[in-house]
């Protein structure tokens, strides 16, 4: 990847900009910094050189702009009184977050990022919108059914999606959308308990995200090929804890999600996003058992360095002490 002095510059302006959206009073100045974390991360999804960074540049530009579009109407409409604007805020803010239904943009953009700029957009990009989505949330408090609704959208396109694929960053993709039916349902709930559950996703999606990066994985032949039996077990573990296996750290924010939807008697909402949780865990347990019974052998010969790998182990497996902690002081 190209690296230019300017990188410095956009990339201070990312996270500057998601910081004063979050920070500020005046819906005016959020929108005004959603514009420019939108325009900062333009230039980093170009400096990979080639067509599909480009053709991705253009088609998180427009879409970017739609949600904008649709915001800024939004807050037109919430100075005026006129009872529309939730909608249409949450519709800018979904497209934004490439939620369900509005979720195709994201799959399509993601095979022009390399691995790190992906990770920035599966997390980094998501706070902002996320925090906004609190605020709307609190201001209307007859937008449960409408939170509930893309909540179970997101959960069904998610764990459906990685069925059908073969692109490892597709996958991710789809991962983060089901992933994001729980976040909004931990959202409705309390900042607090979404903090949690992000800080814990962010964690175990990077630990994804180093081991593929540092083998140049695309696509599930890559892993089949590339990897040793401890590498391909390293990113298995991880792949199982993304998903929510227990007793692994990815289940740690689910069986506080679970905790919280029985509490408060959401029984089918519960239902449906295990079910959900199964289907993807399904798919990951076939690559996990397929990979290693059956093309391990093929692989016994590269080489590794297990410094790095052993922390990723460390940070999955965190869930065999922290499970037990919360059940005793939850």
């Amino acid at each position: 990847m190209f690296f230019h002095p300017s990188t410095i510059l956009f990339v201070f302006f990312l996270f500057f900009s998601l910081i004063m959206s979050i920070c500020m009073n005046s819906w005016f100045l959020i929108w005004f910094f959603i514009e420019m974390n939108l325009l900062s991360f333009i230039p980093l999804i170009l400096l990979k050189k080639n067509k599909y960074s480009v053709e991705s540049s253009l088609k998180y530009f427009f879409i970017q702009t739609l949600s904008s579009i649709l915001i800024l109407i939004a807050l037109i409409l919430l100075f005026t009184k006129f009872d529309m604007y939730n909608i249409l805020f949450i519709s800018g803010l979904s497209i934004k977050l490439g939620l369900a239904p509005f979720h195709q943009w994201m799959v399509n953009i993601v095979e022009g990022l390399v691995w790190p700029l992906m990770g920035v957009l599966l997390t980094i990009q998501k706070v902002g919108p996320f925090i906004l989505f609190c605020y709307i949330y609190n201001i209307k408090d007859n937008l449960i059914y409408l939170m509930y609704l893309i909540s179970l959208l997101c959960s069904f396109f998610g764990c459906l999606g990685g069925l059908f694929t073969n692109s490892l960053r597709k996958i991710l993709v789809f991962s983060s959308i089901s992933h994001a039916s729980w976040m909004i349902l931990a959202l409705m709930s309390s900042i607090s308990l979404w903090s949690l559950y992000f800080s814990l996703y962010m964690m175990i999606l990077f630990s994804v995200l180093y081991i593929l990066n540092s083998f140049y994985l695309t696509n599930l032949n890559h892993m089949f090929l590339k990897l040793n039996f401890f590498i391909s077990f390293s990113l298995g573990i991880s792949l199982l804890s993304l998903g929510g296996m227990p007793p692994l750290t990815g289940f740690v924010p689910k069986f506080i999600m679970m905790k919280e939807l029985l509490m408060n008697y959401n029984f089918f909402i519960l239902l449906f996003l295990l079910l959900g949780v199964f289907i993807s865990l399904f798919f990951y347990s076939r690559l996990f058992m397929f990979n290693f019974i059956f093309l391990s052998y093929k692989n016994l010969f590269l080489k590794y360095s297990k410094s790095k790998i052993n922390y990723i182990l460390y940070i999955n497996m965190m869930g065999f002490v922290m499970i037990p902690l919360i059940m005793y002081m939850y």
